[in-house]
């Protein structure tokens, strides 16, 4: 039994970021939570969504992998950071050469 609550909550922490995305959606979208930039506010859920899959991700790879509960959950925090800044890189890379060509 306890075994199973251990995993019901491992489950729990690993998706709720990505469950609290309506709510951020919601608060920003009815300026609730209002940064100053109007309706710039909502491109903050992108990174936030962004995090919010790759922090599962990582979750459930390390609780495969066996490891401890506090360990996987930071360093899954850590691996989501670093998968957000790579992907800004890579943005910012691809806005500045022209990658895409002309827009």
């Amino acid at each position: 039994m306890r075994r199973v609550l251990a995993n019901i909550l491992r489950v729990a922490v690993a998706l709720l970021p990505l469950a609290l995305s309506p709510l951020l959606l919601h608060l920003f979208a009815y300026g609730i939570i209002d940064l100053g930039g109007g309706e710039k506010d909502i491109v903050w859920l992108f990174p936030w969504v962004l995090w919010s899959l790759i922090f599962a991700a990582s979750s459930f790879v390390l609780w495969y992998r066996g490891w401890r509960f506090a360990r996987s959950f930071v360093t899954s925090a850590i691996v989501g950071l670093a998968g957000v800044v790579t992907v800004a890189f890579a943005l910012a890379a691809v806005g500045q050469l022209g990658v895409g060509g002309r827009f």
